[in-house]
């Protein structure tokens, strides 16, 4: 049986987010992508925490499975911030925490919310949303 190059889960984020496997992005178009400064990205490419290619001795480019891959790492290995109050699993959790605690944009979490693969919002005033942090914790564990 011939193995496929990558996990399903990892082509379900590339699809999620409209990139390609080898979709090649420069320093720049890497940094805006993973919303990180040019420093810091040539930092972790230095440090061998993303993989890269090496297209001249001055320049290096990313295929979008190396962009995904970094992301997926991160989102597996980054735990809450310690100002969060993790002691209540069924607090509410907003937009701006839900973002930092999965790794993905609103728009890419809001896909993923009305395609049914995401847990659904919790209406908290006219305007104002949130989500149950034990969900989304057990929809992390998942992934």
């Amino acid at each position: 049986m011939k193995q496929q190059p990558f996990s399903d889960n990892m082509k379900e984020v590339a699809d999620s987010m409209g990139i390609s496997m080898y979709q090649r992005f420069s320093l720049m178009e890497a940094s805006l992508f993973l919303r990180c400064t040019e420093a810091d990205l040539q930092k972790l490419t230095r440090t061998h925490k993303i993989s890269y290619i090496q297209v001249t001795s001055e320049q290096i480019d990313f295929f979008g499975f190396q962009l995904l891959e970094y992301l997926l790492k991160s989102v597996v290995t980054k735990s809450p911030s310690s100002d969060t109050a993790t002691s209540s699993p069924e607090r509410i959790v907003r937009a701006k925490e839900l973002q930092e605690l999965t790794g993905l944009s609103r728009t890419t979490l809001w896909r993923l919310e009305r395609r049914g693969e995401f847990p659904d919002r919790v209406p908290l005033s006219g305007s104002s949303v949130g989500w149950r942090y034990s969900e989304v914790m057990e929809w992390m564990q998942t992934r």
